[in-house]
């Protein structure tokens, strides 16, 4: 299943990243392909928007989710296997997915783009433009740089993949900052990255383009509930933050725990149609409680 395609110095580039394998490498890949993966990600979110500024975490957040989304319609349309199905001198030294068959796309996912080079390239490059400190720009700068060399190096993903991961994540990080900055209308802006997600619908067999329709959907109606009907202030004090983020947290998987009970997991597991229509549910429900809805007790809890 899928499609095999590469160029020769792809290959060579991964087997000599790979001749230097050793723990200590295994181990940096591993902690810098955390910082390209949904739950960090989400968590670093969590905090600019909950706690330190609500109106750059909208930016950040709609960064995320067009490179979330738009290398999922890309690698929807592409169907590229991972190098390590296709290359016996390519060992996978980290699977993208722990469970079911190493070999199989549908359980692993496809490989272009890198979902974790885009996403990376997304949220820590708007952190970047909008950061006075030199020292946090240079770090935002140098983190989807080492995301992107993990993928490659673990043999998950092409070297090409990742190019067009940092190409598409830099795309929505300009992209958000234009929209952001010229148009005040904030359903309308919402409304352009719902409507630039929408074709997947027509093609897209993968779970990670449901979850990412529903994300959408879901952040871009918290906000605008939020603004009308909330309005919450952000905080400085670390032990808020911390609350607020825990509970954001338990919030967002609790809710989708609940919604997912009393669906049987075959067919929350299946690739139906209406698997992929409660998985996008899910999301875009979760996400409004936790972030249109939770900030609604900060002020009832002197949060």
């Amino acid at each position: 299943m899928g499609r095999t395609f590469y160029f020769d110095w792809e290959l060579s580039l991964m087997e000599w990243l790979q001749s230097f394998e050793s723990k200590v490498l295994n181990i940096l890949a591993q902690f810098f392909s955390m910082f390209g993966e949904e739950l960090l990600l989400i968590a670093v979110l969590g905090f600019i928007y909950w706690c330190f500024d609500k109106e750059k975490g909208k930016r950040v957040a709609m960064a995320f989710l067009a490179a979330f989304a738009w290398c999922s319609l890309v690698k929807g349309a592409a169907l590229r296997r991972r190098p390590y199905m296709d290359h016996d001198s390519v060992k996978c030294l980290r699977p993208p997915h722990s469970e079911g068959d190493l070999m199989d796309p549908k359980v692993q996912g496809f490989s272009c783009p890198s979902m974790h080079a885009g996403m990376s390239a997304a949220i820590f490059g708007s952190i970047g433009m909008m950061a006075k400190s030199k020292p946090l720009k240079l770090v935002c700068a140098l983190l989807p740089v080492f995301v992107g060399f993990s993928r490659v190096y673990v043999g998950v993903h092409y070297p090409t993949d990742v190019l067009l991961g940092w190409l598409l994540g830099s795309a929505a990080m300009l992209i958000v900052s234009l929209l952001f900055s010229r148009i005040a209308n904030r359903k309308i802006v919402y409304g352009i990255f719902a409507l630039s997600v929408l074709p997947g619908v027509f093609y897209c067999r993968d779970v990670e383009y449901f979850s990412a329709l529903g994300l959408v959907v879901g952040f871009g109606a918290a906000f605008l509930f939020e603004e009308k009907f909330v309005n919450f202030e952000n905080t400085r004090s670390p032990w808020k933050s911390i609350v607020r983020i825990v509970g954001g947290a338990a919030v967002f998987f609790a809710v989708s725990t609940l919604i997912k009970l009393p669906f049987p997991k075959d067919m929350r597991e299946s690739a139906s149609a209406a698997a992929f229509a409660l998985r996008s549910a899910r999301y875009a429900v979760s996400v409004f409680c936790a972030m249109g809805l939770y900030p609604m007790l900060f002020k009832k809890l002197k949060l």
